[in-house]
């Protein structure tokens, strides 16, 4: 029997071909996520091992506020460290380090890619340094700038030319003296460089010639990297600095990408699940078509002694085989998608230089036991029914499923609905949680009832399709009723990815329309001055705000975002707080307070959003003890609640980090003019933005396009991701087509010998297609903006209060969907019409 099976399966290898397209596109995203994140650890591993290859001990401030994805505050410590280090026993070089965040701008354009950062720090020579000089030379008076080589390389920038750096204050014109590598790579990591001479670094960057961040040191061999640490450790002797191994600052570095990149991972995983999920429809479809057209033979099997167990193991070993060999085609694929994505990356330089593919065996395994578990759980229910087949079936002589109209179905269905909207009122009542059990249960009650959908649906179009097609209409509707659930789960497929695409899309217009509605109340503004794309995630000088103050067209406001550290059940967190200058927020900002107000804020005072007040039982006078990044400790009196998410959960006086080492940059800096927006006013604070290349005034319905143009950027890519999944389901409608059209090879035949033409048949197989696409896209459409209410519900807390339901992206999704659907039935139509009348006939 064993033997058998693997002849029937070999003997099938255009419907096992067809059956493992599934498996491959899933496993190919899979394990192409696997082998894209193990190329870019590995790659920033070495890069670093490469960089730090030169340090034995690294000085810095043990003061820190930790941040998401490995983005810390960090204090600086004195200069005079140095010194104090290079006169350890033992310490060949010792030379101070700053980094900070600067914008290069040559010929009107901001170097770098817009999404890394755009760093700048102090040049040093020696073996400590990770840079090297590529071309010119380093920097050493207050004029001269480096620039890393992958910059340069995009920006054309040669040595020579003179570039506009925008950092703490006033921009500034610098000539490229030198075009430098890092670890032997354009760049670190995607980032942008600027490299300076320290005393220029400090005064340029920092503000402030007595600070740096750290010192990098390099011993000359005579003890270990720890002995090492130790003797400057006590040579330091203030606990607030810390000193750390060459191995453990490398170290270090590495998990910090590791963090990043884990966001980044987790959020391609996702999708790879859901195409393994939308793809499942299509294995399951395929089994249970492949069960049906094999009743007769599982009868004859039975009727000379196969046993049910027999029969039902003969089909998971085909479901075992078509596991392991799409797994396998699968993470090839990968391994294809992992290097197009790098490639990409590397041409706009987000990528180190020089990465080349890491394949790990890790990735394989998991890729390979995931793609056999998906498949032959798909095959559990169809091969349960093979066994289950009546010897008598030998006598029949076509394909029956009348599973579509079990009580089963019909009760699961209504069960996992009911428990869907059950678990989607207890999130709206507070249980935001539960709105998660209410999408998973949405969508098994969506596998359930199905079928009763399709049905109804090709029925409905038979009347239609007969008045404008005829014979060749009447026929499309009747194949699409014959078997609802065949109809129903090759639907479904589109309608998972069509849902999703429609919930994201619900989600991004929710966003557009909150933050429409946001800015229009919270706002007396006129203007907003903004980054430009490709700046420092809008790091903006604090000085903007007051060069636009000095014009005398109005008042202008700037937030600056920072964080502290609050005393919450008896230890510290991290919170990150908006930083306003309160007399001009008074001017500018319209946000409702349930107490206080911006005219209450100091120094000492905090202001708390409602959400926030709520949950920890603040009042008026409440006290909220605060560590600073310099690890000095506050007390704030909470002065007031304000009810409105634009602002997070905490607002503080800008001017508590006026003594700090690090210094506020503005997001935005939002102006209020007297008169409304004028051509004098527009003028005025032109020529302010004129002397900052790296920003741009808009007004507000600018700024509130642009902002809607960034979303809509985001959601682009999340499209792009959901579009496997729908290709997965066209291609479900191509395997499901071509499997009914081998079916009805003798049906089709029959209709060709009594007069059917062969545009009929084609125009038959169209219309079939097109019905499937349409349930699809009507349960897709319902689900969709289900799941796009319960996201939008689900962010409610944070802020995410407008609903609004994409009516011309569904209607651009449909049409799509639909023009994928008519280009499935190519194949399967000409297959159809091409069929041999005597062969088709003589079929048995």
């Amino acid at each position: 029997m064993f033997r058998l099976s693997l002849r029937n399966v070999w003997s099938r290898k255009g419907r096992l071909l067809l059956t493992a397209i599934a498996v491959i596109a899933g496993t190919a995203f899979l394990n192409g996520v696997f082998v894209f994140t193990d190329t870019i650890k590995g790659a920033f591993t070495s890069m670093f091992e490469d960089a730090y290859a030169g340090t034995d001990a690294f000085v810095r401030s043990a003061n820190v506020i930790e941040g998401q994805f490995g983005q810390d505050q960090r204090d600086r410590i004195d200069v005079g460290t140095v010194d104090v280090v290079r006169a350890v026993p033992g310490v060949t070089e010792a030379e101070g380090s700053v980094t900070a965040t600067a914008t290069v701008v040559y010929d009107d354009v901001v170097l770098g890619i817009d999404g890394p950062p755009k760093f700048a720090g102090a040049w040093f020579e020696g073996k400590g340094s990770p840079w090297s000089i590529d071309q010119g030379h380093a920097p050493s008076s207050p004029t001269e700038v480096v620039l890393d080589r992958k910059s340069a390389t995009l920006g054309k920038v040669p040595v020579g030319a003179t570039v506009t750096i925008t950092s703490l204050g006033q921009p500034r014109q610098f000539e490229v003296v030198g075009i430098a590598k890092f670890a032997g790579n354009d760049t670190s990591g995607g980032a942008s460089w600027s490299l300076f001479a320290l005393p220029t670094a400090q005064e340029f960057l920092v503000g402030d010639t007595s600070k740096i961040d750290a010192v990098v040191v390099r011993g000359d061999g005579s003890m270990s990297d720890g002995e090492l640490a130790g003797a400057i450790q006590a040579a330091v002797g203030n606990p607030e600095v810390e000193v750390l191994t060459g191995q453990q600052i490398t170290d270090e570095s590495k998990s910090a990408v590791a963090t990043s990149l884990s966001f980044i991972t987790l959020f391609l995983t996702i999708f790879a699940i859901i195409a393994l999920f939308v793809g499942s429809f299509i294995i399951y479809n395929v089994f249970s078509i492949s069960a049906a057209q094999r009743q007769r033979e599982n009868a004859l099997l039975r009727a000379i002694g196969a046993s049910r167990g027999q029969v039902t193991r003969s089909m998971f070993l085909e479901a075992f085989v078509v596991g392991v060999g799409g797994s396998a085609l699968g993470c090839i694929g990968g391994v294809g998608l992992a290097a197009t994505i790098l490639k990409a990356l590397g041409a706009v330089g987000f990528a180190p230089s020089g990465t080349t593919l890491m394949v790990r065996p890790t990735g394989f395994v998991i890729t390979m036991v995931v793609g056999v578990i998906v498949t032959v759980l798909c095959a559990v229910v169809p091969a349960l029914r093979a066994g289950r087949v009546p010897p008598l079936a030998a006598m029949r002589d076509v394909a029956i499923d009348t599973a579509d109209v079990s009580r089963g179905r019909k009760i699961t269905g209504a069960v996992a609905l009911l428990l869907a909207i059950g678990c989607v009122v207890w999130g709206i009542t507070g249980q935001t949680v539960a709105l998660g059990g209410g999408v998973a249960f949405l969508f098994l009650a969506l596998v359930a009832l199905a079928p009763f959908v399709a049905a109804p649906v090709a029925r409905l179009f038979s009347p239609v399709l007969t008045r404008l097609r005829g014979a060749a209409g009447t026929m499309a509707g009747r194949n699409a009723a014959r078997n609802p659930k065949r109809t129903a789960l090759t639907a479904s497929a589109l309608a998972v990815g069509l849902a999703l695409l429609i919930g994201v899309a619900t989600l991004g217009a929710s966003a557009k329309a909150t933050t429409r509605a946001v800015v229009g109340s919270s706002f007396k503004s006129d203007y907003i001055v903004s980054a430009r794309q490709g700046n420092n995630g809008g790091s903006i000088p604090a000085t903007v705000a007051a060069d636009v103050t000095a014009t005398g067209v109005g008042d202008a406001l700037g937030f600056g975002g920072s964080a502290i550290k609050l005393l919450e059940k008896g230890e510290y967190n991290s919170k990150v707080v908006v930083a306003i200058d309160p007399a001009a927020a008074t001017k500018v900002l319209n946000v409702p307070f349930v107490f206080g107000g911006f005219d209450a804020l100091d120094p000492s005072s905090i202001l708390v959003s409602k959400k926030k007040a709520d949950r920890d039982g603040l009042t008026q006078g409440s006290v909220l003890q605060a560590q600073l990044l310099d690890g000095s400790e506050v007390s704030l009196n909470v002065s007031g609640v304000y009810d409105s998410d634009l602002f997070g959960n905490l607002i503080v006086d800008r001017a508590l980090f006026a003594s700090g080492t690090v210094p506020v940059f503005d997001q935005a800096v939002v102006v209020h003019t007297p008169n409304g927006v004028t051509a004098a006013n527009t003028a005025a604070l032109e020529k302010v933005v004129a002397s900052y290349p790296t920003l741009k005034l808009e007004s507000r319905e600018q700024f509130i396009d642009s902002q809607s143009g960034q979303i809509d950027g985001f959601l682009n890519f999340i499209y792009a991701l959901l579009g496997i999944s729908i290709f997965i389901a066209v291609v479900g409608i191509v395997i499901t087509l071509l499997l009914a059209v081998y079916e009805r090879r003798r049906e089709l035949g029959l209709l060709r010998a009594v007069g059917m033409t062969r545009k009929q048949v084609r125009t038959s197989v169209l219309w079939e297609s097109l019905i499937t696409a349409v349930v699809g896209v009507i349960i897709g459409t319902v689900l969709g903006g289900a799941l796009g209410w319960i996201i939008v519900r689900a962010q409610k807390d944070q802020g995410l209060d407008k609903f609004s339901f994409p009516t011309a992206t569904v209607v651009v999704a449909a049409v799509v969907s639909l023009v994928l659907a008519a280009l499935a039935a190519f194949l399967p139509a000409r297959r159809a019409a091409n069929a041999d009348v005597l062969e088709a006939i003589a079929t048995t």
